[in-house]
């Protein structure tokens, strides 16, 4: 995976994770708070919960992974740029 689809990625598991963490886990705590916890609920609410942070995590993972392929693989290019000395042979 190059860094740029790694931090596109990223990017967008970190905009959900947030936009989980913004907007779904108030309502889902209204929601507890208004109808209580019953079982198929509470079970919605832990499944939420668990993909808010697992896509959070999971972003900002990538985003600094990118960030670290990004710099291997220009330390590949430069090394397959640079000029490599031919070897001289001792000549007597």
């Amino acid at each position: 995976m190059s860094s740029q689809r790694m931090f596109g990625v990223g990017l967008i598991l970190g905009i959900i994770g947030l936009v989980f963490n913004i907007v779904v886990s108030p309502l889902m705590n209204w929601a507890f708070n208004v109808i209580g916890y019953p079982l198929p609920l509470g079970m919605i609410g832990d499944a939420v919960y668990v993909l808010q942070q697992g896509s959070f995590y999971g972003g900002l993972f990538l985003l600094a992974g990118s960030f670290v392929v990004k710099s291997a693989e220009e330390a590949v290019a430069g090394i397959r740029r640079e000029q490599r000395p031919h070897p001289v042979s001792e000549q007597e």
